[in-house]
């Protein structure tokens, strides 16, 4: 079905038997001017047929079943799909991504204007073709990592487009739309740089990529969370895949790694210029502090993703060590400190030394204590007491024993005994 390249809108290329990828006169491209607001689900199934036409849709579940091909990281498939060592090669990486280019409006001279060319009819097939490219690179398969950063369309450009520009006018009344845009353009980059010991692929991405604005878009996605809550997707859980591409990009880049550096609000230096002020002048003191207001310190986005961004090392099969970085839950702060030394101390070493194993078979039973102790926090009294469990113990002991010495004391023995 993509079997060959996709060609201008006025030539046809066979699918399937009955299908044609495009017919005569009509544009891969939507319309440039979408709705400004939602319209009845009736009247806009007729306009995505208008729009798209059966010919472009019928992409999705073809996407979706290259997708399928790849999951749980075949690599076989993968490099099938790029190259069937046939006389006659088909590279439907390569396809994929330009009918991401053909959609996405960029060969029309818009790369800036994303928002003309995605709408509500194409936005679900937009995100169906991020998902396939994801796919076709993660386990990784640099083979195919090479292949999408070095091919000569503006794939790379419209990925990281679509993760610093806002998609207007769709961000209006679909948000969650945008934001499911954004969280898989970040996670497809994030696969085209896996595993990558060299910096090309992470260059690439920076080329035309502006840190500060990589940072604005975190920050803005935090404090977007109280505007978009109850969404299907949370505006948080974007920003931090944001930020965790961030984090990969800065290693290569040193603005971007000063940017993403917290803002600690020390009072060291506020104290300092207070006490230099006052000069131990005590009644000026007091005055200023009764009369300024309480100051009320939001967090810092940046600071609040590093907290909840944590790295581990992993050994691959060629015995090269990498480092992965990823979100930590947020039910992970509901485990205990009693929980992490068990683990620590209990875990059972394999043949090879290693404590993975043994560690992983007890994740399910920490993972139920960790939902237990969440809905504990929601009933104060109980989650009081059960906080308190080795003081209940050590008194239940000494209650016993003090039971026990009564006895022994006064237990009314019979004479002569």
């Amino acid at each position: 079905c993509l079997a060959k390249q996709f060609p201008p809108p006025s030539s046809v290329l066979p699918v399937a038997v009955g299908h044609s990828m495009l017919v005569p006169g009509q544009s891969i491209a939507p319309a440039v001017c979408p709705p400004a607001l939602p319209v009845p689900a009736a009247a806009e199934q007729r306009e995505v047929e208008a729009e798209v036409g059966p010919a472009v849709t019928i992409m999705k579940p073809i996407l979706r079943f290259l997708q399928l091909l790849c999951e749980n990281h075949n690599q076989d498939l993968q490099n099938f799909l790029r190259c069937q060592n046939n006389k006659t090669n088909y590279n439907l990486v390569c396809e994929t991504l330009q009918f991401l280019d053909i959609m996405c409006g960029s060969t029309t001279g818009g790369l800036g204007l994303l928002g003309l060319y995605i709408n509500e009819s194409n936005v679900h097939l937009i995100t169906q073709t991020l998902e396939t490219l994801t796919e076709y690179c993660q386990g990784p398969c640099q083979e195919n990592q090479t292949c999408i950063v070095t091919h000569e369309s503006n794939g790379i450009d419209i990925i990281t487009a679509l993760i610093l520009n806002d998609i207007s006018p769709l961000c209006r009344y679909r948000m969650e739309m945008v934001l499911q845009l954004k969280d898989n353009a970040s996670k497809l980059l994030l696969a085209l740089m896996e595993s990558r010991h060299d910096s090309e692929n992470a260059e690439r991405i920076l080329f035309n990529l502006r840190p500060r604005e990589l940072v604005e878009e975190i920050k803005k996605a935090y404090h977007q969370e109280s505007e978009y809550e109850g969404e299907d997707v949370s505006p948080r859980e974007v920003g931090h895949n944001i930020y965790i591409l961030a984090q990969q990009l800065a290693r290569h880049n040193k603005m971007l790694q000063n940017l993403l550096k917290p803002q600690k609000n020390s009072k060291e230096g506020e104290e300092g210029i207070s006490s230099m002020l006052n000069l131990n002048n005590r009644p000026l003191s007091q005055m200023l502090k009764s009369t300024a207001p309480a100051v009320v310190v939001e967090q810092d986005p940046l600071e609040y993703y590093d907290m909840l961004t944590s790295q581990i090392e992993i050994v691959r099969d060629d015995r090269s060590m990498e480092q992965i970085v990823f979100p930590v839950h947020p039910i992970c702060e509901f485990l205990t400190e009693e929980s992490k030394i068990r683990v620590f101390n209990t875990t059972e070493q394999d043949e090879q030394g290693s404590k993975v194993t043994n560690f992983f078979e007890q994740t399910s039973f920490l993972h139920g204590e960790m939902e237990w102790q969440k809905k504990l926090r929601s009933m104060p009294v109980l989650y009081w007491f059960s906080g308190r469990m080795s003081l209940w113990g050590t008194i239940s002991f000494n209650l016993a024993v003090f039971i026990n010495l009564i006895i022994a004391f006064f237990y009314p023995y019979a004479s002569g005994q």
